[in-house]
This record gives C-alpha cells, structure tokens and sequence, in this order.
C-alpha cells in the first residue's frame, strides 16, 4: 500500500506540472495575439521616429547656418577699422596716444560673482581695443563713443591664462573686476600683455606720487 500511495504522489506531480505548462502557454499565447495586434501601430510608429529625427537633424543645420550668418553680421566690418593682422607693435609714445589697438574677444565680471559681459563660446563678444590715456576702452563700431573698461592701469596687473579651455586668453584685474580677454594668435597675447605692462610703467612714471597721501 504505501508503494501504491507513493506511485500516486508522482502522477499527482506530474498532473501539477503538466497544469502549470498549460498555463505558460496560454499566458504567452495570449500576450502573442495582442502585441500581434499591436504590430501595425508598433511600425507605423518606428516610421514617424525615423522621419522626426530626420526633421530634427535638418532642423539643427538649418538654425547652425542661420546662427553662423547672424554671427557675422554681428561683427564689425573690415571697412570699420584699418587694421593689419601682422602689425602685433605697441608703442608708449605714439603722438595720437594709442599705445595698442586690435580686436579681442571680451568676458568682464565683477568680483562679487554678477556677471557684467560674458561670452559663450557660440557666441564671442568681439570689440575693437586700445590702451590709450592708461585705460583700456573698447568700441563695437569707428564711431561708437569709447567704452571704458579699466578707468586707471596703474591700479591693474595683467598675466597670462593657461589653465582655461580657450586659447591665448590673458588677464587684466584691477581692485573692482577683472577682464579676461583673448588674442586672436600667442604672438598678439604676449604683444597686449607687454603693451599693458608698460602702459602701466609709464603712467607711473608720469605720475609717481598720485596715490600717495601725506
């Protein structure tokens, strides 16, 4: 009997399992018919995802080619400014009391964190420059009035950017902001930085007592 009552145990089993198999295959059967169902609207959708990416990537080069066109228009003209490329000399004592002039590409900030003039790398803010009367102004056309960036050179020091990601760019930072700028080569970053240098020296030279006070 009790091998009679065991052999019953194993159909039992196998009477469970066989049950369970059934409704796996009724569970998968039936999820089957309905994302079946489901394909035509599965395709169509892959078909309207390929065609907005399509859109999207047209769309990108379409706003990149209308950006780089209002890129240029923003910049000033060559007609504005007479200005050689090769010519990187600065002079203390030239009669119109210009000691250096040329374009750069500005970010001027204040020490307390607001943000005066910033610059995104899409979008360079680019003036033409002059250190004249030790100060250092900016115009964005011939006739625009000067904008005075550093009132007084003498109260600034200026050095060399190496630890940022663009290129060529060096410092002027005086009690209340700082001014970082970038050249368009090496050669023309170390020839403003040696023009602020000795504007700095002249003015000193000229006036060496100004900021003393009995």
């Amino acid at each position: 009997q009790i091998n009679v009552l065991q052999a019953k145990k194993k159909f039992e089993i196998l009477d469970a399992m066989l049950s369970f198999m059934h409704a796996q295959f009724t569970f998968f059967q039936q999820g089957y018919s309905l994302l079946h169902e489901l394909d035509p609207y599965m395709k169509k959708l892959a078909t309207e995802l390929d065609q907005l990416v399509i859109d999207s990537a047209v769309e990108k080069r379409e706003m990149e080619h209308k950006h780089a066109l209002i890129q240029q228009r923003s910049l000033p003209s060559p007609q504005d400014f007479s200005y050689d490329d090769s010519k990187v000399e600065f002079n203390v004592d030239a009669p119109n009391g210009v000691v250096m002039e040329g374009y750069l590409l500005m970010k001027i900030g204040i020490f307390n964190g607001e943000v005066l003039m910033s610059v995104r790398v899409s979008v360079p803010l680019r003036r033409w420059f002059s250190i004249q009367n030790s100060q250092l102004v900016y115009q964005k056309k011939l006739k625009d009035v000067l904008t005075v960036v550093v009132e007084d050179l003498r109260l600034c020091t200026v050095k060399p950017c190496e630890d940022i990601e663009r290129r060529f760019c060096f410092e002027v930072v005086s009690p209340t902001k700082s001014c970082m700028l970038q050249a368009d080569s090496e050669k023309l970053r170390q020839a403003w930085i040696q023009a602020v240098q000795a504007s700095i020296a002249s003015a000193y030279r000229e006036s060496p007592d100004c900021f003393y006070i009995e």
